[in-house]
């Protein structure tokens, strides 16, 4: 049975981080608000529980849904590589819906 966890962040000193995660056991992770350095590695860790957590013997393709990601700095680029890492080990697809914000830093050339 899936079913949708809504998951705020918290900073170590306790204070409400800016980015909210929504995990669908059926499809994937859905991000709002800020992906930076600051809230990569809770991200990271979403994607591991995600995969410890759910069955994944029905599942063909995972979404990380970018589409609500206000703010973003090369963080984005580490977080869409874990998330295929984390797929690739488990033989299944990842599918990426960007935000602008997200299109506009995963393609800008330094």
């Amino acid at each position: 049975m899936g079913g949708l966890h809504s998951l705020c962040g918290m900073t170590s000193t306790g204070a409400q981080s800016p980015v909210t995660f929504l995990v669908d056991e059926r499809s994937g992770i859905s991000v709002t608000g800020t992906l930076d350095s600051t809230t990569l590695i809770e991200l990271k860790h979403r994607l591991t529980d995600y995969f410890d957590s759910t069955d994944m013997t029905e599942i063909d393709v995972v979404t990380l849904d970018l589409a609500t990601v206000s703010s973003c700095d090369q963080a984005v680029h580490e977080a869409v590589r874990h998330a295929m890492a984390v797929c690739a080990e488990r033989s299944i697809a990842l599918r990426v819906v960007p935000s602008e914000e997200v299109r506009r830093v995963m393609t800008a050339r330094h």
